[in-house]
């Protein structure tokens, strides 16, 4: 694995480890969940960014025709 994708799913895995913690530890479960929500989606805008920022061009096309070829429309 390259360092992008390392870098990209470290991120990731963070936030989402700070989004379980949060949701066990806030006492009305419904913030909990609000708060495990949005570190999700914290965590997949900055995996996504870290990914194109140190992606190479390759790892970018290469990338990019995954998406194609493998979309779920």
């Amino acid at each position: 694995m390259s360092k992008a994708g390392s870098y990209s799913i470290a991120a990731f895995l963070l936030f989402a480890i700070g989004g379980l913690v949060l949701f066990f530890l806030i006492h009305p479960w419904i913030l909990g969940a609000a708060a495990f929500f949005l570190l999700g989606m914290i965590g997949s805008v900055v995996a996504s960014r870290l990914f194109a920022r140190y992606a190479t061009k390759e790892e970018k096309l290469q990338d990019l025709e995954d998406r194609v070829r493998n979309s779920d429309l």
